[in-house]
């Protein structure tokens, strides 16, 4: 019997814009005393500066990975980030029986005339990004970097999934995106500065959902992982910020009890992004075969939890 998780109250993706901007994040503030795990995903132009080698991701070490990085989030704009807010045991907040996701909208990307990889923007265009209403409505990334420093305290955990990559091709890393909007300037060239201003801005309580997996082998995106433990999409659609976060943190929380009951203690740890830690590459859990499929195809993936 295959069980699916899906939250108890109605969820609403509120959909932020310069208009609402102060009133959603007084709502976020007010919720994040009680709800202060924080996931986080984002949606950008894609690969606009691809490797010149065309090297495959894990090609590459971390410091290649980050280098890579830096060169194509320092030429992209930001066009959505999505934010989920928890507590420790999943429970989303409640604003009168209704639970809240918030889902940014972005004005300086033009998709007219910026750097773009054109099947990324079909793809976000397809799954309803509307370009038009960002560029008129959007929020300025310097009013979000100002109301963000002064909304969350240094007791959050963040969380989110593939930091580095996403969907096959190097896409954002939120946690670089948040530092380049925040510091307003473009990334330090070097990997060990900016794990310094990760710490600085988000604390030492971060996890990349995918880099907890690394050890099993897994290989692939949010969706499929989250159909691997019966997770489905209960708001919005996918390759929207919003949504994303709300999967990205059902499968956190899903994850977390999978590996406490399997007694995975050292997959628990915080982590750097995806790509980016030396130390992912050497917690192997040395398997015959990947456990989460072998669960899967049995049909008992998290079932007893």
């Amino acid at each position: 019997m295959v069980i699916i998780m899906v939250p108890k109250k109605p969820v609403v993706i509120r959909q932020v814009w310069e208009r609402n901007l102060e009133l959603e994040f007084s709502l976020i503030r007010s919720a994040v005393k009680s709800h202060s795990c924080i996931s986080i995903d984002t949606e950008f132009p894609g690969t606009v500066i691809p490797d010149i080698k065309n090297r495959k991701f894990f090609d590459l070490n971390p410091e290649e990975t980050y280098s890579s990085m830096k060169a194509n989030v320092d030429a992209s704009k930001l066009i959505q980030l999505g934010l989920t807010l928890s507590d420790h045991y999943g429970n989303l907040p409640d604003f009168g029986g209704v639970c809240f996701v918030w889902q940014f909208n972005f004005r300086e990307f033009d998709v007219e005339k910026d750097l773009q990889n054109f099947s990324s923007i079909e793809l976000l265009k397809r799954n309803g990004i509307d370009f038009s209403a960002n560029k008129m409505y959007g929020v300025r990334s310097q009013d979000f970097a100002r109301l963000f420093r002064g909304c969350f305290g240094p007791n959050c955990t963040w969380v989110t999934f593939h930091g580095g990559y996403d969907f096959g091709t190097l896409h954002s890393n939120f946690f670089i995106n948040l530092t380049k909007a925040l510091t307003n300037s473009d990334l330090p060239r070097d990997l060990g500065i900016f794990r310094n201003l990760l710490s600085h801005y988000f604390g030492n309580s971060m996890y990349d959902v995918k880099a907890m997996m690394e050890p099993f082998r897994f290989r692939g995106g949010l969706e499929s992982l989250a159909a691997c433990f019966n997770l489905v999409r209960v708001a919005g659609k996918s390759h929207q910020a919003g949504s994303d976060s709300l999967l990205t943190m059902q499968l956190f929380m899903k994850v977390k009890r999978w590996c406490i009951y399997h007694r995975y203690a050292t997959v628990l740890s915080p982590c750097m992004p995806y790509g980016l830690n030396l130390e992912v590459n050497r917690r192997v859990v040395h398997t015959k075969q990947n456990v989460l499929h072998q669960l899967a195809k049995r049909e008992k993936c998290i079932a007893v939890l």
